[in-house]
């Protein structure tokens, strides 16, 4: 044999074991040990100390007296809510060992302890106004820059109140006022209806005698000259408007003509005349004496004549207001009659106005955007007028009636008639296959 054939075959690498430390920690199960910390921690929290610390005697008590029932001890015990059970359950844990703080007093002694008293410190203030210009953390990044001036700030506060003591009781002081607030005054309209005397209007009018079909010859005569009357206030009020129309629509059409701009009217220049007319003057222009040096006597003549002047307007003054006071019973007087006259014209025209919404409504009247139409006076002439029922036509619209109506009232909004629109028709064109286009 060769050397070859006793070396055999080529060696091969030895492959590592897949049993690796993430594969252990995967498989590995620590249920039970997880178990057996949170019973200690619970044996902690229930009792102080957990169960292999503690003694015999602290965990076994011998009783010598007997299980009691359980109906007895239920008539003892009174069982309570699921909800007091847990709000009276607390933890047997020890709390944190706090420093001994002395009792807090607000100091109103001094302007800083004024400030405290009043909100925050002012050294607490202009640190939070340092810290609030301070970039922090938010939406747009981790840029918290100064937290420790913050947990500064947070730790002078909790030095100086306590969060979880009592609250103190808010001292009153004699010198300041309590805060007054204004009572709300209530409209005298919340304690009665309101007013609406056109609602009192009955549904269907009277109307007026002379519609008879027989009606009297002064009834008639009067409903003849009321319809005369607004018809003709109605034709008025037309020209009017279209006298008005046309007049604007001639000075939007007329031409400007005239060559003067608005403003001040400025002359143009005229050389020649300026040179002629300052030449007059300086011929024309007279030599004014000036006045001289004033006497002493002429002085107190003068001062001697304003005080004069001054005494006698003073004077007719006095003799005006004497006057005045003398003439002011009169007119007194003739002011409270005045206005008891006008008090009483008042007084007559609301109480017309008032009666005729009681009777009529608000027809007439503009109520909103626009005016409650008036009633229509339907009127026959002498020669229309029937002389018995048979003969009779009727007139006029019941529905419109009963619509105008419903407007005085205030039971319908007054509105303007919204006429059709004109509609254009489709012309149809009959076309035959056989005819050419």
């Amino acid at each position: 044999m060769t050397k070859a054939a006793d070396r055999g075959r080529p060696a091969q690498y030895k492959q590592a074991s897949r049993k690796g430390k993430h594969a252990w920690r995967k498989n590995i199960d620590l249920s039970a040990t997880e178990a057996a910390l949170e019973d200690i921690r619970e044996q902690e929290r229930a009792v102080g100390t957990p169960a292999h610390d503690q003694k015999n005697s602290q965990l076994f008590v011998e009783d010598r007296s007997g299980q009691e029932t359980q109906l007895a001890r239920q008539a003892r015990e009174k069982r309570k809510l699921k909800s007091q059970e847990i709000l009276e359950a607390r933890s047997a844990v020890p709390a944190i060992n706090q420093r001994a703080r002395s009792s807090f007093q607000l100091d109103t002694q001094t302007p800083a302890g004024k400030a405290h008293a009043a909100g925050l410190p002012a050294k607490v203030k202009r640190r939070l106004r340092i810290l609030a210009s301070r970039p922090h953390e938010g939406q747009q990044g981790n840029t918290e820059i100064g937290s420790a001036g913050k947990l500064q700030s947070d730790a002078v506060l909790s030095s100086k109140h306590d969060l979880w003591s009592t609250p103190a009781a808010p001292k009153s002081d004699e010198w300041v006022s309590e805060a007054a607030t204004n009572a709300i005054l209530r409209p005298k309209s919340m304690t009665h209806e309101p007013l609406a005397p056109a609602k009192t209007a009955p549904a269907i009018p009277r109307p007026h005698a002379g519609m008879s079909y027989n009606p009297d010859f002064d009834a008639h005569e009067s409903l003849l000259q009321s319809a005369i009357q607004k018809a003709s206030e109605e034709e008025h009020e037309i020209q009017e408007n279209a006298a008005l129309r046309s007049q604007w629509r001639n000075i939007a059409q007329e031409p400007s003509t005239s060559t003067s701009h608005m403003g001040m009217p400025i002359d143009e220049p005229q050389e020649d005349n300026e040179e002629e007319e300052e030449e007059d003057d300086d011929e024309e222009a007279p030599h004014v004496k000036m006045p001289g040096r004033k006497s002493a006597a002429q002085r107190r003549r003068e001062a001697r004549s304003k005080e004069q002047f001054h005494q006698a307007e003073q004077r007719r003054r006095q003799r005006q207001q004497r006057a005045m006071v003398s003439e002011l019973p009169g007119h007194l007087k003739r002011m409270r009659h005045l206005a008891q006259s006008r008090q009483a014209l008042v007084d007559d025209r609301r109480a017309r106005k008032l009666d005729r919404m009681q009777n009529q409504g608000m027809a007439g009247f503009r109520v909103g955007k626009h005016a409650v139409p008036e009633q229509r006076i339907d009127v026959q002439t002498g020669d229309e007028l029937s002389e018995s029922l048979r003969q009779l036509k009727p007139e006029g619209n019941l529905f419109w009636d009963r619509f105008q109506n419903l407007q005085a009232r205030g039971l319908a909004e007054a509105r303007r008639p919204v006429l059709p629109s004109r509609k254009l028709k489709t012309k149809q064109y009959d076309r035959h296959t056989f005819k050419r286009d």
